[in-house]
């Protein structure tokens, strides 16, 4: 199971305003915090793991698949930062399942507004993919994290066994 914990106005736009459980994801990413983000004319949904604060983005218009496309967009991601094919496929079974809560960390909530500034405000929201941008954010080092970069932080949290 993965907990998406969300934005107020992105839990509305998803339509989980409802009582939302109090539970913990089973994934090695942990948690995932989401909010929109606006780059130039067009919209993305953005998330990050708890854990390691790798990026994913997904278009506005799949809003109401997120739970079909997220994992497949988790998937592509961990592919490109290296992690094996065996432990992708692993993540995906824990991520079969997904909830929506709340967002419950002012840090986290802190590297989204610096991945939605840095994507604004960067040349590459105008002419890279969405894809391309998740690449340049996961090698931003993470000030809190003392400059670890999300691409090693994920590379870490797979090489150590559960």
């Amino acid at each position: 199971m993965v907990v998406l914990r969300c934005t107020q106005q992105l839990l509305v736009r998803l339509k989980q305003v409802d009582a939302l459980p109090t539970i913990e994801s089973t994934t090695r990413l942990g948690d995932w915090y989401g909010n929109t983000l606006q780059l130039g004319r067009r919209r993305v949904l953005i998330f990050i793991s708890e854990l390691s604060r790798l990026p994913v983005l997904i278009p506005i218009r799949d809003a109401n698949r997120v739970p079909t496309v997220f994992p497949e967009a988790v998937c592509e991601m961990l592919e490109v930062v290296g992690i094996p094919a065996v432990d992708i496929a692993e993540e995906r079974s824990r991520m079969s399942v997904i909830a929506f809560g709340r967002t419950r960390s002012r840090s986290l909530l802190g590297t989204l507004n610096d991945y939605s500034f840095m994507a604004g405000a960067s040349a590459l929201a105008r002419h890279e993919s969405f894809d391309g941008i998740a690449r340049f954010l996961a090698k931003t080092p993470i000030m809190p994290l003392d400059g670890a970069r999300p691409i090693e932080l994920t590379r870490a949290l797979f090489e150590t066994p559960r």
